[in-house]
């Protein structure tokens, strides 16, 4: 096997040049005598978008990147912290390798792990990473994943699985046949070696398609990580026999424990009561991961929160809700959608805008108000329940 580490001269280049314009540096590859420049390039790039994601993995300087799209797709370490919550027990099997971020954090809470990795470059990568993180209890196979648990049984008390669109000019994954390895096509194959699975989807995944396609679906995570959803997590139980799921949106701190969170399920969401009142002193933005959970009716009701309108998703109360899974603001006043009744209330021409339930986009209204981003307010253009368009102007509540 070619040598996978990074030579001392190697790692002392990166150190030094680590917060470089990689790209001035390859200009400049004649300066540097003995040392393979792109190569060197590749992984400042790719160390570059890892400094805040990875920071752990960042901080080993042994470690060796894959290439930045790698880095951007992969798990964070917020995220792969969290997943490793959810698990626990003598073998985890994780049958998508990959950069090996999810299996790297999962691994420690079971006395060994399996990772497996179809491309043998990728997995020699994830092997020798391992060793320099101190993962010796991570066994690497570079092989089908599917065939060698149907080959052989090997026992694990979970199964950890991030399937691939197939075709990565897909602009929306709809379903989970749609990835690789078909997971639906193969959970009788994966129950025969384990009770349960976790299974990491794209946000843009369909729940409630997913939900029909999966057997013994049990609890279903949407996950918050600033100001996104990251990614679904399905869990499937062998011993789970109902067609209900719980929905759990966890919204993170950097270290994957939950600041926020929300558990509903869809009969919930049918029955929850929904009131409207006009804006009052309060407002209430609901973070992406409740947004892509579906929680609209279930946070009115769990937060006493009314709705400003039928299809806003804007929530607001007379006193403050500090627990809201989501970001909460002051009203300092509601004016009419133009720039001149606008600019009283901020005091100049400079503000946050967001628009929910308007007929123009943001980048639109914007540049129609010459409006420049940032500063202390947030606007909110939006529809009443009256079907009045307003701009409701806020700032952000001392939580």
């Amino acid at each position: 096997m070619e040598e996978t580490g990074l030579s001392d001269s190697e790692i002392a280049f990166i150190n030094t040049h680590k917060h470089e314009n990689a790209s001035q540096l390859i200009l400049r590859a004649g300066q540097f005598k003995g040392l393979d420049i792109k190569k060197l390039a590749a992984q400042i790039i790719s160390r570059q978008k890892a400094a805040k994601k990875l920071p752990e993995w960042y901080a080993n300087e042994k470690l060796i990147f894959p290439p930045a799209l790698s880095v951007e797709q992969c798990s964070s370490e917020a995220t792969a912290r969290f997943k490793a919550s959810l698990v626990s027990g003598k073998t985890l099997v994780d049958i998508t390798g990959g950069m090996g971020v999810d299996c790297f954090y999962m691994s420690r809470k079971f006395g060994n792990a399996h990772y497996f990795e179809m491309q043998e470059t990728v997995a020699a990568t994830a092997e020798y990473n391992f060793q320099q993180l101190g993962a010796a209890n991570i066994k690497v196979h570079a092989a089908d994943s599917l065939a060698a648990l149907e080959a052989e049984n090997i026992p694990a008390d979970w199964i950890y699985a991030d399937p691939a669109r197939r075709n990565e000019q897909r602009e929306k994954v709809v379903l989970l046949s749609d990835c690789t390895p078909d997971i639906v096509s193969n959970q009788e194959i994966l129950f025969e070696n384990t009770p349960n699975i976790l299974l990491k989807t794209s946000p843009l995944l369909d729940i409630d398609l997913a939900a029909r396609e999966l057997q013994n679906l049990k609890e279903v995570y949407t996950i918050g990580y600033e100001q996104e959803c990251k990614e679904l997590l399905f869990v499937l139980d062998k011993n789970h026999n109902s067609a209900e799921f719980t929905i759990k949106v966890r919204i993170l701190d950097d270290q994957g424990y939950p600041l926020k969170s929300l558990d509903f399920d869809r009969e919930m969401e049918r029955n929850a009561k929904v009131t409207y009142s006009a804006p009052a002193s309060y407002l209430y933005e609901p973070h992406a991961a409740v947004l892509k959970a579906g929680a609209f009716k279930t946070s009115c009701e769990r937060y006493a929160l009314n709705k400003i309108a039928a299809n806003s998703q804007l929530y607001t109360s007379e006193s403050l809700v500090a627990d809201f899974p989501g970001r909460s603001f002051k009203i300092t006043a509601i004016c009419k959608p133009d720039m001149r009744e606008i600019s009283k209330h901020i005091g100049g021409d400079k503000a946050n805008l967001t628009t929910r339930n308007f007929p123009a986009k943001t980048e639109e209204l914007r540049k129609k108000w010459k409006l420049k981003e940032g500063g202390d307010y947030y606007l909110f253009a939006t529809t009443l329940s009256d079907n009045t368009r307003v701009v409701i102007v806020t700032t952000k509540a001392a939580t």
